[in-house]
């Protein structure tokens, strides 16, 4: 595709987003040698879980912006943005105006996408496929508890997240989702559950 825009002379005048729907996951049912095929290769990277699960590697996904006109090359944001916030920049981006009471979560983040800023939202809600709620902030992640089984029950080798007890995790500090702080960081994990009780009640109005 990209070759193609280069061609017809139009590759500065259009955007791409590249993104994903889920993290990734490998063996999900298909007779592709998948993960023999891996030779190494990790594709959530260093996060914990994959697709299906309530952790990082199937909650967070990449974001890939071409605009050879607009975007410097090579830059690399660890901004925190939604994929619902894409509604909102890109009718900002053209001017659009959107329908009254549409996309009420969706913020602005274009000049971000553009890597003209590196801000952040306040926080982002996920879902995992076992219906739980986590927060996510630029430091923190807190998964709401749940009773389900830990592992994933019919069929990929997946970690479903779940908890009988609340779980927070600090995302600044590397450890990728191996240390639960919830027990050191009570005021922090009632900030958390706040947002989603906040979120909730919105849904009832």
């Amino acid at each position: 595709i990209m070759e193609t825009l280069d061609k017809l002379g139009i590759a500065d005048n259009t955007i791409i987003l590249l993104t994903s729907d889920n993290g990734p996951v490998v063996d999900d049912g298909y007779q592709d040698q998948a993960e023999e095929l891996l030779n190494g290769h990790k594709p959530s990277g260093p996060w914990r879980g994959n697709k299906y699960s309530a952790f990082e590697g199937g909650t967070c996904v990449p974001a890939i912006v071409r605009w050879p006109a607009k975007v410097k090359a090579g830059q690399t944001s660890d901004a925190l943005v939604s994929q619902i916030d894409y509604i909102r920049s890109f009718a900002s981006m053209l001017g659009a105006r959107m329908p009254k009471g549409s996309a009420p979560d969706s913020e602005d983040c274009m000049s971000t996408l553009l890597g003209k800023d590196n801000n952040n939202r306040k926080y982002v809600l996920e879902l995992a496929s076992n219906h739980v709620l986590s927060v996510r902030t630029k430091q923190w992640k807190y998964i709401e508890p749940n009773n389900g089984p830990k592992m994933i029950q019919w069929g990929p080798k997946v970690e479903t997240g779940n908890n009988p007890m609340p779980q927070l995790f600090d995302i600044s500090a590397s450890e990728w989702e191996s240390n639960n702080l919830a027990n050191q960081n009570p005021q922090i994990v009632y900030s958390m559950q706040n947002i989603l009780r906040d979120e909730r009640a919105k849904t009832k109005k």
